[in-house]
């Protein structure tokens, strides 16, 4: 097997097209390009064919994990994940985000806090679900627990100032009910949406629906 040509790769993901003997064969880096020594021209080996093969499937996993990071941020786990159900292996799925994460382009503590601040905002939800949340997603329970907990200080957000709300915005749609049907449901949407029992308890002792 002879290599005809290298070319860039159409699709703009920083790639080139392997010839060989006139048909494709596999799309890899430029650095990868530079490392191999390939050229036109060039026998390839089996050996050399096998690694080319390998380094085309990280590059191929690469470029998903890069379009899956242009639509929105995600933890590591999630990112392997996301490529195991695209068809690539454990092994190349784990090299790859290893190498984003050294890169910097994924960061499980700043997806966390990130995370934390944007859903305590906007969905008035506690820290237990938060943190229940971002472990679905992936994150280490450790990195999940610590995020949520500095987010919240740092934002200056009162786990009960989002209970009272979460209380206030669901009783709007609880009107007609009697009281205790509407404590009752109450008590469970608050549940869900990460609040202790003790911290439901306080603020019905106070607030009662």
């Amino acid at each position: 097997m002879i290599v005809t040509a290298l070319e860039p790769d159409s699709r703009g993901a920083g790639g080139v097209r392997v010839r060989v003997d006139g048909g494709p064969f596999a799309t890899v880096g430029a650095p990868d390009v530079a490392a191999l020594g390939l050229r036109a021209g060039r026998e390839l080996t089996p050996a050399l064919a096998r690694e080319l093969e390998r380094l085309a499937e990280a590059f191929a996993a690469r470029s998903v994990a890069l379009r899956v990071l242009g639509y929105r941020a995600l933890p590591g786990r999630e990112i392997v994940r996301r490529l195991m159900r695209k068809g690539h292996a454990r092994p190349v799925a784990e090299s790859v985000v290893a190498a984003l994460e050294t890169e910097g382009l994924v960061d499980d503590a700043e997806f966390a806090r990130h995370f934390a601040r944007t859903r305590a905002w906007r969905r008035r939800l506690g820290p237990a679900r938060l943190e229940a949340d971002l472990r679905r997603l992936g994150v280490d329970e450790h990195v999940a627990k610590q995020a949520v907990a500095e987010t919240l200080a740092l934002e200056g957000i009162e786990p009960r100032e989002l209970l009272r709300e979460a209380a206030v915005r669901k009783l709007k749609g609880l009107r007609g009910l009697d009281p205790g049907a509407r404590r009752r449901r109450l008590r469970v949407h608050l549940r869900r949406r990460g609040f202790s029992v003790a911290e439901i308890a306080e603020y019905l002792k106070h607030d009662p629906a």
